[in-house]
């Protein structure tokens, strides 16, 4: 590495040695969150550490840079054990408790389900959407198509809100 590059704060080296518990991963996620709000003159605020419940959420700035009353929420998942590929398929699914199933599509404003996996991927998409949208209003299976958390997809989606 030379002088002008700098190491990726998001990269958790392997020949650490160590295994990062579900709060560091937790944590370098919100890191992640903040970073890309910031880098993208948007707001994001964490909410909780809890395990249930909404992590975080996004205010979206107006054209002015001033603070809009509009958001979405964010759900944050960590590791590989989240996500895993459909036998039938191979849909990439995410299975979500019927508890927050209920409570992801009980909300004021959209929820985003965030997943770190096991390859250090950071994705979203629209959850709520999602449920409200598909046909088997039972099933606990989300299939994941989420995009690449980057600045550009929240400019994206900052512009569906705004």
């Amino acid at each position: 590495m030379n002088s002008t590059t700098s190491p990726d704060p998001f990269d958790v080296p392997e020949t650490a040695g160590i295994e990062l518990s579900n709060q560091a991963l937790e944590q370098i996620l919100i890191g992640h969150m903040m970073t890309i709000c910031g880098n993208a003159n948007q707001i994001f605020r964490p909410l909780t550490m809890a395990d249930f419940g909404i992590d975080g959420e996004i205010e979206f700035r107006n054209n002015d840079g001033q603070p809009s009353g509009r958001k979405i929420y964010v759900q944050l998942k960590c590791g590989g054990s989240h996500l895993r590929h459909r036998q039938r398929d191979a849909t990439e699914v995410f299975d979500a408790d019927a508890r927050h199933l209920e409570y992801w599509t009980s909300q004021p404003v959209d929820v985003y389900l965030v997943i770190r996996d096991a390859e250090k991927k950071i994705r979203w998409m629209n959850v709520t959407r999602y449920l409200n949208d598909r046909e088997d209003k039972t099933s606990r299976q989300i299939s994941f198509s989420g995009n690449e958390v980057t600045t550009q997809q929240l400019w994206d989606v900052t512009d569906d809100y705004l």
